[in-house]
């Protein structure tokens, strides 16, 4: 295998909610491990396990891709603090310009706001793209009843800050800086004991327990990791607590 080769397909920063997901539900389900294989799962498996995991944030902490993380959301809260009033005086405005090419109330106002007020991110990203597609086209009318470039410029600051962060999100852990030698060793490392609790959850909970077996199937524990790092994600429990 290349020294820079991974063993998994998904993301890196996708490694660590996957290891303590496995983790949980091994705790949960250690009796049924240690009768199917009571020498591989002594208490040194979880033991090990927890080291891997430890060795793995210490690797993927990085103080430059926190920084910048906080950068960007710090940039976003500002922003959505001003929003409401962008928001308000833009639809006085709306209310008065001629001509336009979209119906005021089909402008995309309301969708940003309950983006904004819903803490929707995701969706909040897609209204404020529509809604600076609508100014653009009818900016001259719009600043003809007193809208002004730097209003516009904070609604596309703070869509351009959105995007910042969906990529950050996606791409900070994954990126080249941490794909050495020594990071993927440690990478696959964790993975080892992961992927023998994923296979030995199916061979428990195959034809037994169909919701446990969700549990080891990485298709859902995956699709269950990317849905909370879509949304607000609690802080995750730190091994051994």
């Amino acid at each position: 295998m290349d020294a820079l080769q991974l063993p998994f397909a998904f993301r890196i920063n996708e490694l660590l909610p996957l290891a303590r997901l496995l983790r949980a539900s091994y705790l949960r389900d250690h009796d049924d491990f240690v009768a199917l294989l009571p020498e591989d799962y002594k208490p040194k498996f979880l033991a090990d396990y927890d080291e891997a995991i430890k060795a793995v944030e210490a690797t993927t902490r990085s103080s430059v891709a926190v920084a910048q993380r906080q950068t960007i959301t710090a940039g976003i809260e500002t922003l959505l603090a001003a929003l409401p009033q962008l928001l308000n005086r833009l639809e006085a405005r709306l209310r008065r310009a001629t001509p336009l090419t979209v119906a005021a109330k089909k402008f995309g106002i309301e969708a940003v706001r309950q983006g904004r007020n819903n803490h929707e991110h995701e969706g909040l990203t897609d209204a404020l793209k529509t809604l600076l597609q609508n100014i653009e086209t009818n900016k001259k009318a719009l600043l003809a009843k007193g809208q002004t470039q730097a209003e516009i410029d904070q609604l596309q600051a703070l869509y351009d800050h959105l995007v910042q962060e969906r990529t950050t999100q996606g791409s900070a852990l994954s990126d080249q800086r941490l794909l050495t030698a020594d990071n993927v060793k440690l990478f696959r490392a964790l993975y080892a004991p992961m992927k023998e609790l994923l296979d030995d959850g199916k061979s428990l909970y195959k034809t037994t327990d169909k919701t446990r077996l969700k549990d080891y199937t990485l298709r859902k524990v995956l699709q269950q990791v990317r849905k909370e790092q879509a949304g607000a994600t609690p802080a995750a429990a730190q091994p051994g607590a």
